[in-house]
């Protein structure tokens, strides 16, 4: 994870919502250099922090980690996942047997 990148994100959110970083620390019940230390990417926030984080910013996770992911990755995956939407339960299990079996013959196993 890209810790420079996660700070800026939720400094920037911060900022947006017109919050100091005292503020939001006291939100979250941590000292405000921890959070200066988290926007300016030093250090990363635990899970539990980071759904503070999240709560005290109303929003989502995935907003504030958006900028970690390859956006062609996501919207390939999310033209896929749509495609998959609209098959039926029959076609769900015969594509899935098939991914099965793509994967086993991937990694150099026997397919049946």
């Amino acid at each position: 994870m890209e810790r420079r990148l996660l700070g800026k994100r939720i400094n920037q959110i911060r900022k947006e919502r017109g919050l100091t970083s005292e503020a939001l620390s006291e939100i979250c019940d941590v000292n405000a250099g921890h959070i200066r230390q988290i926007e300016s990417g030093i250090r990363l926030p635990s899970l539990p922090l980071f759904v503070k984080i999240c709560r005290a910013l109303k929003t989502a996770p995935n907003e504030i980690l958006k900028d970690q992911f390859d956006p062609e990755i996501i919207e390939s995956e999310s033209k896929l996942l749509l495609k998959v939407e609209n098959l039926t339960p029959k076609q769900k299990r015969i594509l899935s047997d098939l991914l099965d079996t793509f994967n086993k013959s991937m990694k150099g196993e026997s397919v049946e």
